[in-house]
């Protein structure tokens, strides 16, 4: 028999971020059948289950683990919900100021890479959200989301499995 060892709401958060960017990346670089609309809810969906995951940070009190997939959750529900360019523009700078607490508190590198790999997702989709009119960013949002899904698979399996090296 083998001895439980619970699963680090870090990694399951990772693997649901994961889960929104190749979908995104998708949507981003118009591949055939991908459409941003087809996605909505599942962004409401992985925002309801990362935030179940920032309660158990928060119930193992980690203040960084909570505070960051908490902003994560709300970040993607909204974008789900459709709450606009502003709100992107809002998430992003959140996701920039948890990158440098990231940094301060020496977080895995990769993980800060995360952080603003996802500002920049978010910025560019508010930027061509209507602020900079007749803007497509498309192509480098796909690009930075295959960066962002690949980034999280690893850091997930790493945290997951302590088979892989925690960069």
């Amino acid at each position: 028999m083998s001895e439980f060892k619970p699963l680090d709401p870090t990694a399951c958060g990772l693997f649901m971020v994961a889960a929104i960017s190749l979908p995104l990346a998708a949507a981003s670089l118009k591949l055939d059948g991908a459409n941003i609309l087809n996605y909505l809810t599942l962004f409401k969906m992985a925002g309801i289950a990362i935030g179940i995951g920032a309660l158990i940070a928060y119930r193992g009190e980690n203040n960084f683990g909570f505070t960051t997939f908490m902003i994560v959750a709300v970040a993607l529900y909204c974008t789900g919900a459709g709450a606009g360019e502003w709100a992107a523009i809002l998430f992003a700078i959140l996701f920039l100021v948890c990158a440098i607490w990231g940094v301060f508190i020496k977080v895995p590198w990769i993980l800060t890479a995360i952080l603003v790999i996802s500002a920049a997702i978010f910025i560019l989709n508010g930027l061509a959200g209507g602020i900079i009119a007749d803007a497509d960013f498309g192509t480098i949002v796909g690009i930075l989301a295959i960066l962002n899904f690949a980034a999280c698979v690893y850091l997930g399996l790493a945290l997951a499995t302590q088979k892989l090296p925690v960069i």
